[in-house]
């Protein structure tokens, strides 16, 4: 399963499709199935120096020659400023992603297999070749390896930096300027000798069309190289820590890691491979966060660290789903340690510093991943060790928080302040919301009546000394003022914001959050009467539009500089997360009609179709609202592969949660 040959492994198509490597701790290795670097965020090692945060890339590609005879090949493949440095696509036969991403050459009739893997818990990388070599034909294999050491947000030219290096046996430490983190290679035989040049101006595309830097010099500080007349195998590892290696060791992290994806794969008793490809996909962005000693959520690749809001509307799919309830409990606790004021983090730093607090749905999202949680496990320990955190989000949301959130007399809650973005749609320019939701949003509110409803369950449940009936009564204002406040009756559909003066009536797919929650909001022709109109006017086979078309500001194209990627955000994109609890919406709502089942199927299986596009094995963050809706932002988001796995299994295979929680009134 996703295998490439032929047309699609040169360009343009091979660099289209891009393949990602993680280690659990936030570091990475990715490319592309030409093995063109498109992204300065592309290489063989970005390490987590304080995981998962303080990436730094160090090793971007390994550049291969080989002498078969007396004829010399090049296998690596740059694009550079001036057109294409190598034409190793020529010579590449096939790509595997799994089990490891897998480049197969032919020279002659030589076959050159290069694999890459990464250790777990490590910042380290294994490049493993195989020569197949039935004529016992003389060829030499030589390892050009290219690195820097900056980060991962960042371009480097060349510098004065001395890339200090020290050579013993088959390794090399290398540090690329005092203090700077040292970065090891080593190869379990051949020679090692020192080269010492630059390589000039690599051109990554889509950074170009980004509108951010895009060209980059890199630093050769050392060749590696084999010589023989046999078949053989060779490895090279690159890591921040030193080790000498053999056969005996590459074999041994190579079956680990093979039986640890066996394991993953083994999550679900379905033996469907979307399923799998999807575990496994999951598991790129469960990491640890070493300063909780928890586990904790990455939000995306390349870029995104853990994200509160991310992190709770991924757990189900990512966690649950899969089995992985000790990683679900560990990344709830530890978001819970981290409340203040009733606020869940809204993204921690890159640089390790304090969590920033800036969003008003993380914390109401927390009661849905809890609730959930609940659904899969059964677990009233858990829970009744995190209810009094949940008491404190509903108390300090009704006494008035940090920007502005607070609950108003009708019951709702308001949020918001100059210049600030609190819901999801947070884009900014120049300090400014690009879509300013200022009020009483209408998923927020959804998810503040589902907080309410669920903790007086709760609390009537553990028989706390509070009485579950003052969430009771609380809910059922806030349901009260919902309909009352939302309903747009000349549209069949919610307005989106409701403000002090004025509803904005603005369609776009927040709304779809008020039918999918396990609590009834609005009555079952209000609900089809959403459904239908999100249907009609922001569906698309690869998720939910953020505007109406028809809409004025409508964006249907992702791309351009920062600012005019920030105006399309949320302004017409194609979002995968809120299409879940759409599906979600539509399995409940048709669950009497015959054909629910081949609809489902209908409404999921483009995305898994995506599987084999954009980073092959995993979910982009967004997608062009226009046809023929592009991939773009993200090429590997968590709340878009847990939304699609968590819909897939569900609503689809009926996997669930075996604990009923009926929190209705």
């Amino acid at each position: 399963m996703l295998v490439f040959a032929g047309p699609q492994l040169g360009p343009p198509a091979g660099t289209k499709r891009e393949w990602l490597l993680t280690n659990g701790i936030g570091g990475f290795a990715s490319s592309t199935v030409s093995g063109i670097n498109t992204r300065k965020y592309h290489g063989l090692l970005v390490a987590a120096l304080n995981p998962p945060v303080e990436r730094r890339l160090l090793l971007a590609k390994l550049e291969e020659e080989v002498c078969v005879e007396s004829r010399k090949y090049s296998l690596f493949c740059s694009q550079t400023v001036g057109g294409y440095s190598g034409h190793g696509f020529d010579f590449l036969y096939e790509f595997h992603r799994f089990p490891f991403p897998t480049y197969i050459y032919r020279l002659e009739n030589i076959f050159i297999q290069k694999e890459i893997m990464m250790v777990r818990g490590e910042n380290t990388v294994l490049i493993l070749y195989h020569v197949l070599n039935p004529d016992n034909l003389n060829f030499r294999l030589c390892l050009f390896p290219l690195v820097t050491n900056r980060d991962y947000h960042w371009t480097v030219r060349k510098n004065k930096w001395p890339f200090l290096t020290s050579i013993q046996d088959n390794r090399v430490m290398i540090e690329a300027y005092p203090g700077a983190p040292k970065l090891y290679l080593s190869a379990d035989r051949g020679r090692l000798q020192r080269a010492g040049f630059w390589y000039y101006d690599l051109f990554y595309e889509l950074e170009a069309e980004r509108g951010l830097d895009a060209v980059e010099d890199l630093y050769c500080p050392v060749k590696f190289e084999i010589e023989s007349n046999r078949s053989l195998s060779w490895a090279l590892r690159a890591s921040t820590e030193d080790l000498a290696i053999d056969q005996e060791w590459v074999l041994k992290q190579r079956n680990e890691s093979l039986d640890r994806m066996k394991r993953l794969g083994r999550a679900l008793p379905q033996t469907d491979n979307h399923i799998k490809v999807l575990t496994l996909a999951a598991d790129d962005f469960i990491v640890e966060r070493r300063n909780t000693g928890k586990k904790t959520i990455i939000a995306g690749y390349p870029w995104f660290t853990d994200w509160g809001r991310d992190a709770m509307i991924a757990l189900p799919g990512l966690t649950l789903v899969t089995g992985r309830y000790r990683d679900a409990r560990e990344i709830i606790k530890g978001f819970v340690d981290w409340v203040q004021e009733g606020l869940v983090p809204n993204c921690f730093s890159d640089d390790s510093g304090c969590p920033h607090y800036n969003t008003v749905d993380a914390s109401l999202w927390l009661f849905w991943a809890v609730h959930k949680y609940l659904e899969y496990t059964g677990d009233w320990d858990f829970v009744n060790e995190v209810y009094p955190c949940l008491c404190t989000i509903v108390d300090d949301y009704c006494r008035g928080t940090r920007y502005g959130i607070k609950v108003d007399k009708d019951g709702l809650v308001t949020q918001g302040e100059e210049g600030m973005a609190l819901t999801w749609m947070d884009a900014r320019i120049a300090g400014q919301p690009v879509t300013p939701r200022r009020g009483k949003a209408v998923e927020i509110n959804s998810l503040w009546h589902f907080a309410a409803r669920f903790l007086a369950y709760l609390t009537c449940r553990f028989g706390r000394p509070r009485s579950g009936k003052e969430f009771t009564k609380l809910a059922d204002l806030v349901r009260s003022s919902f309909v009352r406040e939302f309903w747009f009756e000349p549209g069949g559909y919610l307005y989106d914001v409701v403000g002090e003066v004025d509803k904005d009536a603005t369609l776009r797919c927040n709304q779809v959050i008020a039918v999918s929650l396990p609590t009834r909001l609005l009555n079952s022709e209000q609900e089809k009467s959403v459904i239908r109109k999100v249907w009609r006017e922001l569906y698309t086979p690869f998720g939910l539009r953020t505007l109406c078309p028809l809409s004025e500001g409508y964006k249907g194209t992702y791309g351009g500089s920062e600012h005019e990627r920030d105006r399309a955000y949320h302004q017409g994109t194609v979002w995968v997360w809120p299409w879940g609890h759409f599906v979600t919406a539509v399995s409940r709502i048709y669950a009497d009609y015959s054909g629910r089942l081949t609809l489902i199927k209908k409404m999921v299986k483009p995305l898994l179709i995506h599987l084999e596009d954009g980073c092959v094995g995993n979910v982009s963050e967004i997608f062009d609202g226009d046809f023929p809706h592009s991939p773009r932002g993200c090429f590997a988001q968590a709340w878009s592969v847990g939304e699609v796995l968590r819909v897939y299994a569900e609503e689809v295979m009926g996997v669930k949660g075996r604990h009923k929680i009926d929190i209705q009134d």
